[in-house]
């Protein structure tokens, strides 16, 4: 109850406060073995440089550039399938997967993907966790719903972040990629979070970290659920 400083009346506070903000601890200690930091490298040949009048530079190790790309990706079903974004792994010649509590890494394998979608599946030789994270089929995400977002920004695996769905079916498009139907979220998301899931009260999946905004804070952008329910199901077909 709350007092009313005019008039010393008390009267009720609305539900919205009394309940207080949501068990976000209890949320991330169920589902965080699900999640897994993701370290893929990526090799470009380069041609090999000229000298003036044509003639080749012999430098032949330098016709190879090896680059380090981080990102996240979980668990969706009991087989050992694992989602992330397609620009995570795109190019890739090695993949490896962080899990929660393990010191090594463990090499994984992309088994099917989508450039346009931005979706990818890998799939590891690693104990499955018991709990894992269902992508929603049902309930799509609204505006001011609470949403957590778990993933590996700057290669700090597992860090967790909370903010709220600030749109949906946002447009975008990033290089040759177009993004019709994404998520607005505010919750922090850096480099490294990248196909790390979005995940709502109840558990569920309702998008994938996928973009960002450089230029502003708390604007970040997930992939909405109806989109990878539908992709992952054809992918697995």
């Amino acid at each position: 109850m709350a007092t009313n400083p005019r008039t010393g009346t008390r009267k009720r506070q609305s539900s919205i406060v009394n309940a207080g903000l949501p068990n976000f601890v209890s949320l991330v200690n169920r589902y965080k073995k699900a999640v897994v930091g993701i370290e893929v490298t990526q090799e470009r040949h380069v041609a090999p440089r000229l000298l003036p009048f044509g003639m080749p530079w012999e430098r032949p190790e330098a016709d190879n550039f090896r680059s380090i790309n981080i990102g996240t990706g979980f668990f969706f079903d009991q087989k050992g399938h694992i989602l992330t974004n397609e620009h995570v792994v795109h190019g890739a010649t090695k993949v490896l997967l962080r899990q929660y509590g393990k010191q090594e890494p463990v090499e994984a394998t992309v088994v099917a993907s989508d450039y346009r979608h931005d979706i990818a599946i890998l799939r590891a030789n690693v104990p499955v966790p018991k709990t894992i994270l269902r992508v929603s089929e049902q309930k799509a995400a609204k505006p001011g719903e609470w949403v957590v977002a778990i993933g590996s920004p700057l290669g700090l695996d597992h860090t967790v972040t909370v903010g709220i769905v600030s749109a949906v079916g946002r447009p975008l498009k990033i290089g040759e990629r177009d993004y019709p139907n994404l998520l607005q979220t505010d919750a922090a998301i850096n480099r490294g979070n990248s196909g790390g899931p979005l995940i709502n009260l109840s558990g569920q999946v309702v998008g994938m970290n996928t973009a960002v905004s450089q230029s502003s804070q708390g604007i970040g952008f997930a992939i909405a659920a109806a989109v990878l329910h539908d992709t992952v199901h054809r992918l697995l077909k």
